[in-house]
């Protein structure tokens, strides 16, 4: 049985006084717009506000030997909140520490604490070795906290100094009562910096073979993705954030704390989604018009009190050293560390995910005009669903003989079928493979269609292969096409797929060929072959 910290509601945590913020706009100028916020926390009436805790799970040594078998487990429970933490069980906790010292030095953005409401883009911070980062950002938090009185004193709780370092961040944030800035090594490519998980590689929730697990969707993308199927690492210090953001395609995200001070992390579930979304752009109306991508920059983290009093579902959860934080699809997400820490975090799909992609698509590429789509893939999620299928077809072929002894006999047949399916996918065929049906379905249709179109108008085709597994992005709408695309003579830098031949430049289609990877007959037959498993299940 899963074993929780019963969720801790609003009542569990101290109570602070909060005055909501003026919202923003872009043509103020940035000296009136703290004096104006400063001013609106002095002046209006403040209230109060609490957060409610994410909920903590305490794994069995025996559960934590299957990551994605547990986290499969309490997702119906956990994604309600966005977010939870998992505690690992003692004797179990993995044997990582800081990535081994490379002599390296590290790139880093420049975040002004008090700017981080504004939605402007981050600076380039000073280069670091590992040691250089260490010594830095320890100096940096003791002499803060000894210049402002935040130091943990005699008989001050571990939640109670969280309190307090959470209160100042959004003093700062709010207000720009400080002049606070820092520098934040994100998104370390672990593959040239290294990895904690090299101190421990036998660990089952070793984030460089997740994605390998087999109830990991993501190892049939079978290209390394960094971020994605290989973690980044994060090293943090006073005040680093993570602004809000959700995770490419809607992922799961797993985030384990190496070692270190704590991070504070605020969750909003993906039910309360658009909700989120009208906040942050009624808080900054001029800015959002102008940059309707603003949330896909990770530029901006508002107050989540704010969000609160809008109506949406925010939680919050304190990720100490040793122990993960899982986000869930479609969750917002963001955050900020109390000192020097190391984490590394990378995604993960579990079979569940499905409808979730298959909703980042729309969400990706609905309403495509010619200067182009909204956010771009970091995948061929079309490939993905290919891959899969052809997942199912080799559970088949290497069951045909089985198979073809139970030919004469439709029935037998079935149900031999539905027996090698059910006995060897390391999920439940019966929710995943009619979703994976449904999903490529709208692709095939997608596809073949725009493929007669450009076919009619006479455009000529030829049989292609992408060299390293991965497609290239269509240069308009930002989609990574992978049954085929359209390439110029004239702009051969300017792929496109299908649907957008012409929207890549004025050329003709005399200068225009179709590059097919996946021929009509392969596409059909893949379909045909999904929906004969699904209808023996």
């Amino acid at each position: 049985a899963i074993k929780e910290v019963p969720v801790i509601m609003a009542s569990a945590r101290p109570k602070r006084a909060r005055a909501p913020p003026r919202k923003l706009d872009i043509e103020a100028d940035d000296t009136d717009i703290r004096r104006a916020i400063a001013l609106s926390l002095k002046h209006q009436k403040r209230t109060e506000a609490s957060i409610p805790e994410a909920p903590v799970y305490y794994p069995t040594a025996e559960e934590f030997q299957d990551p994605l078998g547990y986290i499969s487990k309490i997702t119906p429970e956990a994604e309600r909140y966005g977010i939870c933490k998992i505690v690992p069980p003692e004797g179990s906790k993995p044997r990582t520490s800081y990535p081994k010292e490379s002599g390296l030095a590290f790139p880093t953005k420049r975040q002004k604490v008090q700017n981080l409401q504004e939605g402007k883009p981050f600076g380039t911070g000073k280069k670091y070795t590992l040691r250089e980062y260490q010594d830095y950002a320890e100096a940096f938090r003791t002499s803060y906290l000894r210049e402002h009185r935040l130091e943990r004193e005699e008989g001050c709780s571990e939640q109670e100094h969280h309190r307090r370092l959470e209160k100042e961040f959004w003093k700062i944030v709010e207000t720009g009562c400080r002049d606070v800035t820092v520098d934040y090594a994100n998104d370390l490519n672990s593959s040239k910096f290294g990895s904690g998980f090299d101190h421990d590689p036998e660990c089952k929730w070793n984030m460089n073979t997740l994605h390998q697990k087999p109830q990991s969707l993501l190892k049939e993308i079978q290209c390394e993705i960094q971020g994605v199927t290989k973690p980044w690492v994060y090293l943090g210090s006073l005040f680093t954030s993570f602004c809000w953001h959700t995770e490419d395609h809607y992922l799961y995200s797993l985030n384990y704390m190496h070692n270190g001070h704590g991070k504070t992390w605020y969750g909003v579930p993906s039910s309360n989604k658009e909700k989120f979304d009208l906040a942050m752009k009624s808080f900054m109306p001029q800015r959002f018009r102008k940059n309707p991508e603003l949330l896909y920059q990770l530029i901006t983290l508002l107050n989540p009190f704010y969000c609160q009093d809008e109506g949406v579902r925010v939680y919050h959860t304190v990720q100490k050293a040793e122990e993960f934080v899982v986000t869930f699809p479609n969750a917002y997400h963001g955050g900020f560390s109390h000192g020097l820490n190391c984490a590394e975090a990378v995604n993960f799909a579990l079979p569940e995910w499905l409808p979730w992609g298959a909703k980042a698509m729309q969400d990706y590429h609905e309403k495509m005009t010619r200067k182009g789509g909204k956010r771009p893939d970091v995948f061929a999620h079309d490939q993905l669903l290919y891959h899969l299928g052809a997942m199912l077809s080799k559970i088949v072929l290497r069951n045909r003989d089985k198979i073809a002894s139970k030919q004469s006999d439709p029935k037998l047949l079935n149900s031999c079928i539905k027996e090698v399916v059910c006995d060897e996918l390391p999920f439940d065929p019966k929710a995943f493979v009619p979703r994976l049906l449904q999903d490529f379905s709208k692709s095939a249709k997608h596809e073949l269609h725009y493929r007669k179109w450009l076919e009619g108008g006479k455009m000529t085709s030829m049989t292609s292969s992408y060299s390293n597994a991965k497609p290239p992005q269509c240069w308009v709408c930002k989609n990574m096409p992978y049954f085929s695309h359209v390439q110029c003579k004239n702009h051969p830098e300017r792929m496109t797929c299908p649907q957008h031949a012409f929207a890549q430049c004025d050329c003709g289609v005399d200068c225009k060929g179709l590059a097919v990877i996946v021929s009509k007959y392969g596409i059909q037959s893949m379909q045909n072959l999904i929906q004969s498993i699904t209808k023996t299940l």
